[in-house]
Formats: structure tokens, C-alpha cells, sequence
């Protein structure tokens, strides 16, 4: 641990406590955005009056504020008064759901509560245990834990371990077809992703055993609405459908008044699932090593195997995340903001996976003090397009965590910094170098960090998920840092004289009008240079967004590159080719786009 008073406490989820986060009431803790508006620090104006995007904020606030009063006024029932339900009777094949027995004055329990998912599970393994399951008569299961709303947990015994091919179609859609990944020796046991909420669905099992005959089972499944109401198909437009990576996408915090669930689209853009948020979006939604790990409240974070059990659940008091988190092993570092403190967004805490152990592991004022002190509290005037007011002085936006260094992006300063000692307790975080606009750290003492542009860069503005990208042709020293390059230079937390006419002359002055960037830089530490090694012009979005590379995260691998404030992601080849482009509906801008395949986690 760094320090005893940096140690927030790792408290486990009481079902009795109306504090903790709820399905679709009684969010658990304080949000940053409740957080902030409680300390008086929270304006409803974007940066020049409240705009959409400030009025899509308060949305959320709204949201959350009734839902947090409705929670405190009703009480929840007890997680084990849980109990499977017929859904449906389809001739021999029958779907059940997970069923609550409530008195008129209660609600479900929160779905992310280590006592509502353990009686979830329990129910499950109860019916499956009952009784014998066949291939023709399977126990077929609607969203067990309560997770992804249309995932269908599907289980038959067999004599030999086999192949279970998924074909869904639906009246207006592009019929799915995915091998599901089977988790089960002999039989099949696994998670069925491919329902279209909101629409019935003729859904076609083929099982192929390893030795005997094929069988085949189809059945039409009605599958329920999304909870938040959103579309469930996008604008999709494919030239090349060949080239696209097989796997769904995971668009992340929509604005809205459908709340902060994140929606699983396929390459034709048509939802398969959504996956349950609380009060706040999910930042990162990282799938490997046989599980899925985000945050799944504002602090909150949680780990779901391929049934979509989220265990183990892990809550933090006097925190809450923002921006993005990395997983390292069994380890998570996530950005976070500390309750009380004047200061926001410019902190890392650290959380085990195995232990539930939270610690705050990077306090950005204590690596970069001397630049901290020049920074002032945001006014409603000069708020981020969150509406966010205080002193948020670095706005940190990315963190990754590749061998010993930790690299960050600021927001607010159009920064990015790399860190030594960041990892071990024992150890001083401190600056192993910047690549940014060093007369803005003018005074401070750090701009002997930064390394030097090499011929004319595209400067970075206002940047996104700042990626190293492994490309084993580069020597050793040598590697690339990608991004989306924003291209927006504002702050808000600085006097005018000291950042005006600074900037990148490639970044545009305003919020609306101007051209973003998939950027990526070739960085030579041993040089102490950087210089622009790529550069596609993308729809503007003068924040959020991301660029997100496919596969092993290459630089031969395909990538997602969304531009939130524009509404629409695309999957593109390495070169930068444009294979699809999905538009979506927001009151105001989407967070983050992602892809995973999901292989042997969803689909073989």
C-alpha cells in the first residue's frame, strides 16, 4: 500500500443496504458527477452554455438523483427469494427466466451484489442438477445472472463433447450465424449471444457430437426489450464485409435519456445483447483470459465469466472511476477521483482481483505539483463539456500499463505522460517523459521531461486512448504511440495569456468545427524524439473517443476508430481503408467504441 490515508475501504455488498447499486434503482455510493454537484463544484453549461451535451448530463443527473430517492423509498427483497420461471413453451423446448417473489412494496435486489448473483447462481445449478438435460430438450435459460438481458444460457448431457451451431433470425434483421463455445467436457454448457431484444427470434441450435449423428433444434423466442430502450439496430454501411473482424462491438456511454448500458452490436449492426450498467457508463470493457472486467457502478468494479456471473464483485468507499482502466493479470488500474478532495480526475487506484484489496497508487498532483499550482477551479464558464467543474487541472483520460511503465493521457493539458515506479508499492512515482506543448509548462520545471518533436508532428489536442502498439520489425528503444488525436486545444483551468496562441498549430480553437485524427507517433526514448509516423483525418469530435486496435493489438491488426461527438465508429484496415461504418443516436455524444471476437468466451 503507498499510504495509510490513501487506502480507501474495500467493503463488501450488503443486499439490505439501499446505498448499494441497483438494477435500475438505488445506485450504490456517489457518482463523480453526484460527487461534484454536492460540493457545489458542477455547472449544467458545456463550455459555452449548457449546450447538448450539458443538457445530456443533466439528464443523467436527473436519472440518477430519482432513481437514488425512488431506491431509498422502497425496499428491495431478500437475493434468495430468487426462483426460475417458464418464459416460454416452444413444443419439447422450454425457456425459463429468473423470477423474484415481491410483496407490492418491493423491488429486485441490485443484479451486481455478491449476494443476488451467489442466489442466482444457485438457482441455476439447482435445475440443472434436477434433473437429466437432452439435446432435444436442453435446460434453456434467459439471462441468468441478470447481465447481458438476452444471453441464453443453454445446457444438455451427452455422451461425447461436440459443436453447437447458432443460426438467429429475425423478420427485419441479417441472420446471425457463430459457433457458440462450448464449456462443458461432454454435452454443452455455455452462453447463446445472438438474440435481437425486442423482436421474435426463430433461433436454430445445430449440435455436431464428435462421433454420431447431428441434431438440430429450433425454436421461436420473443426476447424482451432492451432495458434502457434503445435502438437495436444502427446505421450500418459495409464495403467490405469479408474484412471485418468476426466478434461484436461494445458502444459505451450513449447520452441519453436510455441511461448507461452498454450495447453489443454485430457487423451489421444489429444488437445481441446489453450489457447492465448502474449509475455511470462503462468505461473499458476489457474480455481476456475467460473473463470480462469493467466497472459496473462509479465504485464499483466487476469480473463476469462466460455465463455472465459477475463474481467477485469489488466495492471502494471514497472513490469514484472516470475515463478508462487496464487490467495487468489479476491487477486493475483505473483512473479515479477522490472524494473531498478540491481536486478531480488525476488519480489511479489499484484493485485486486483475487484480494478485493483497493489501494490509490498515482496521485498526479504529487508527481507534477509545481505545474498543479497553476492551475485554477473550473467556473460554470469555462466547465468541460461534462458540465464538470473544480479544479480539474490534468483531466487524465487513458491509462495503460505495458512492462514497467505507465503511460497516461491529460486531457485537460493535451499531455501525454509516461511514468517510472508506478507499479510497486515501494517505490516514488516519477515522470519518464512528455510529449505534449512544453511552453504551456512554462515555470515548472518540467519541461527539460518532454521529448523533442523530430521534423513537423501533427501536434496532440485534447487526445484519447493513448495506445503503445508492438510492432516487432522496430528496434529495440523504439515503439509506436497511437491515438485519437482530438485536435481540439482549450483549457479551462488555465488563465487565457497562458495558453492561447501555444498550441498545436495543426488544433482547432472550437468545440464544433474542425478534423480529428487516428495518430500515431514512432517514439525513440534513446533519441529522447518523437516524430509522426501515421495520420488519418477522421470526423471531428473535439472530445471523448477512442481508436481501438483489433486482434493481438498490433500494428498489422485492424482498428476501431470512433468519433464520439460525431456519432459514429468505423472498423478499418491498418492502413487506415474504411471496411464499415455504424451511425448511432445520442442527445449528445458515445463515450467509447470497442470490438472483441469473444472467442472462447462466447463464440468458438
Amino acid at each position: 500500500m503507498r499510504t495509510d490515508d490513501s487506502t480507501p475501504e474495500s467493503t463488501p455488498t450488503n443486499p439490505d443496504d439501499p446505498k448499494n447499486p441497483q438494477d435500475s434503482a438505488g445506485q450504490g455510493g456517489m457518482s463523480r458527477r453526484d460527487l461534484l454537484r454536492s460540493a457545489g463544484l458542477v455547472g449544467l453549461g458545456g463550455i459555452g452554455g449548457i449546450g447538448l451535451t450539458g443538457a445530456g448530463v443533466y439528464v443523467r443527473r436527473a436519472r440518477r438523483t430519482a432513481a437514488k430517492a425512488a431506491a431509498a423509498a422502497t425496499p428491495t427483497v431478500d437475493p434468495s427469494k430468487v426462483y426460475l420461471s417458464k418464459y416460454l413453451a416452444d413444443g419439447k423446448l422450454t425457456v425459463c427466466s429468473m423470477k423474484y417473489r415481491l410483496t407490492d412494496s418491493q423491488t429486485e435486489p441490485a443484479v451486481y451484489n455478491t449476494a443476488t448473483q451467489g442466489a442466482r447462481h444457485q438457482a441455476l445449478m439447482a435445475k440443472k442438477m434436477s434433473q437429466s438435460w437432452a439435446v432435444d430438450s436442453p435446460l434453456m435459460v434467459l439471462d441468468p445472472y441478470g447481465t447481458t438481458r438476452t444471453g441464453l444460457y443453454v445446457y444438455f448431457d451427452a455422451a461425447t463433447s461436440g459443436k453447437l451451431s447458432v443460426s438467429c433470425a429475425t423478420a427485419s434483421t441479417a441472420t446471425f450465424s457463430a459457433v457458440a463455445a462450448n464449456h462443458a467436457s461432454k454435452g454443452f454448457e455455455g452462453l447463446v449471444v445472438a438474440l435481437v431484444p425486442g423482436a421474435r427470434n426463430t433461433l436454430t441450435l445445430t449440435w455436431t457430437p464428435t462421433s454420431g449423428a447431428k441434431k438440430v433444434i429450433t425454436a421461436s423466442i420473443p426476447a424482451p426489450a432492451t432495458l434502457s430502450g434503445y435502438g437495436t439496430q444502427i446505421s450500418a454501411s459495409v464495403s467490405d464485409e469479408s474484412a471485418l473482424t468476426p466478434g461484436l462491438f461494445a458502444l459505451t456511454g450513449v447520452v441519453g435519456p436510455q441511461g448507461n448500458n452498454t450495447y453489443l452490436f454485430d457487423n451489421h449492426g444489429v444488437m445481441r445483447a446489453e450489457l447492465l450498467a448502474t449509475d455511470q457508463e462503462h468505461y473499458h470493457v476489457v474480455v481476456e483470459d475467460g473473463r470480462l472486467i469493467t466497472n459496473t457502478s462509479s465504485s464499483q468494479i466487476s469480473v463476469l465469466d462466460h455465463l455472465g456471473h459477475a463474481d467477485p464483485i469489488i466495492d471502494f468507499n471514497g472513490y469514484t472511476t472516470h475515463h478508462d482502466l487496464v487490467v495487468v493479470g489479476d491487477i486493475v488500474y483505473a483512473l479515479a477521483s477522490r472524494s473531498g478532495s478540491g481536486r478531480v480526475e488525476d488519480r489511479v487506484l489499484r484493485i485486486d482481483l483475487n484480494s478485493g484489496e483497493v489501494a490509490e497508487w498515482v496521485d498526479l498532483q504529487k508527481v507534477l505539483p509545481n505545474y498543479e499550482k497553476l492551475a485554477h477551479t473550473r467556473s460554470t464558464a469555462t466547465a468541460d463539456p461534462y458540465g464538470v467543474v473544480g479544479e480539474d487541472w490534468a483531466h487524465l483520460n487513458t491509462v495503460q500499463v505495458v512492462g514497467d511503465v505507465m503511460y497516461l493521457s491529460s486531457r485537460e493539458t493535451s499531455t501525454i505522460i509516461a511514468l517510472d515506479n508506478a507499479l510497486d508499492a515501494d517505490s516514488t512515482p516519477s515522470v519518464r517523459y512528455m510529449i505534449g506543448t512544453p511552453a504551456l509548462w512554462k515555470g515548472t520545471g518540467y519541461q527539460k521531461h518532454f521529448l523533442t518533436a523530430s521534423g513537423s508532428p501533427t501536434g496532440n489536442a485534447g487526445q484519447h486512448s493513448v495506445e503503445r502498439i508492438h510492432d516487432p520489425e522496430l528496434p529495440a528503444g523504439q515503439y509506436y504511440l497511437e491515438m485519437f488525436n482530438n485536435n481540439y486545444w482549450y483549457l479551462g483551468t488555465r488563465a487565457d495569456k497562458d495558453w492561447k496562441g501555444i498550441g498545436p498549430s495543426n488544433a482547432s480553437a472550437t468545440a464544433t468545427k474542425g478534423t480529428s485524427h487516428w495518430l500515431r507517433y514512432l517514439v525513440d526514448e534513446k533519441a529522447g524524439t518523437y516524430k509522426e509516423a501515421f495520420r488519418v483525418d477522421v470526423p471531428y469530435s473535439s472530445v471523448v473517443s477512442n481508436v481501438f486496435r483489433l486482434g493481438g493489438g498490433t500494428i498489422s491488426d485492424n482498428a476501431v476508430v470512433h468519433s464520439g461527438k460525431a456519432y459514429l465508429f468505423s472498423e478499418r484496415r491498418p492502413d487506415g481503408t474504411v471496411l464499415a461504418t455504424y451511425r448511432y443516436d445520442s442527445t449528445s455524444l458515445g463515450y467509447r467504441a470497442y470490438k472483441d471476437s469473444f472467442k472462447g468466451f462466447w463464440y468458438a
